[in-house]
């Protein structure tokens, strides 16, 4: 009877041995709910547009040598509490707020602009970390030429916007957009000095540049080619208003 028993053991553990029971499968992760998803997606929405607008005022400021309200609108940027839902962006997002701690920072207006384009460039690299292209509104049309200061003027404000839309979403053709028409169609300055004459040429000679250079296809050097550009347009709107010489007829 004992040997029977033993043997019926041995035969339990052998075959316990040679089909060994599948271990427990921990269960998939819970997807979020869609109102939870909602939530998510509305606060990084939310984050980035406060973001853009900031940074959209902080150019026009200092296009407009208004560098201490560009600073205090950096310094919002730099000093904003990390909002929930960010986790997978920390580390460009910490950027961003470290090149807006260093726009706070800007000793000149000249610095105030190039730190600017940086800023904003980097706004572009995370956008492209991220898989996503920034939710732009349609442009108007270019304006029409014509060899008045108003004209010009506005054809360079479409412009400056063309490449704005391309330093924060890193688009092409914004960007050889704007370019071309600032290399074309200079500012017709004629003041007495010829300063801002010379600020309109040396704006379409960097346009024009930027628009030759393969390099300007990354986002570092479009960064710095839009930081010159800008430096240009504020030096001269901050430029004192001179008198103009009359017309040749």
């Amino acid at each position: 009877m004992k040997a029977l028993l033993l043997i019926a053991t041995l035969a339990a553990c052998a075959e316990s041995a040679a089909d060994p029971k599948p271990a427990p499968t921990q269960p998939p992760p819970k997807e979020p709910a869609p109102t939870e998803r909602f939530e998510h997606d509305m606060m990084v929405r939310f984050h980035m547009h406060e973001n853009f607008d900031l940074l959209r005022a902080i150019e026009k400021l200092l296009i407009r040598g208004k560098l201490d309200d560009a600073k205090a609108f950096a310094r919002a940027i730099a000093q904003a509490p990390d909002e929930p839902g960010l986790g997978p962006f920390t580390k460009p997002a910490t950027r961003v707020r470290d090149l807006a701690a260093s726009l706070a920072e800007a000793p000149t207006l000249d610095e105030g602009c190039r730190r600017e384009a940086r800023l904003a460039v980097a706004c572009a690299g995370c956008h492209a970390d991220a898989g996503v292209v920034p939710e732009l509104s349609k442009p108007p049309a270019l304006p029409a030429d014509a060899s008045s200061i108003e004209a010009r003027m506005a054809r360079h404000l479409w412009a400056t916007d063309r490449l704005w839309e391309a330093a924060i979403g890193g688009g092409d053709e914004p960007w050889s957009a704007g370019l071309d028409v600032l290399a074309a169609t200079p500012l017709p300055f004629r003041d007495a000095i010829g300063a801002r004459a010379k600020l309109a040429r040396q704006l379409q000679q960097l346009a024009d540049s930027a628009r030759k250079r393969k390099t300007t296809d990354t986002l570092a050097e479009r960064g710095r080619a839009y930081g010159d550009i800008l430096t240009v347009c504020a030096t001269c709107h901050t430029m004192a208003v001179v008198p103009q010489l009359p017309s040749k007829p």
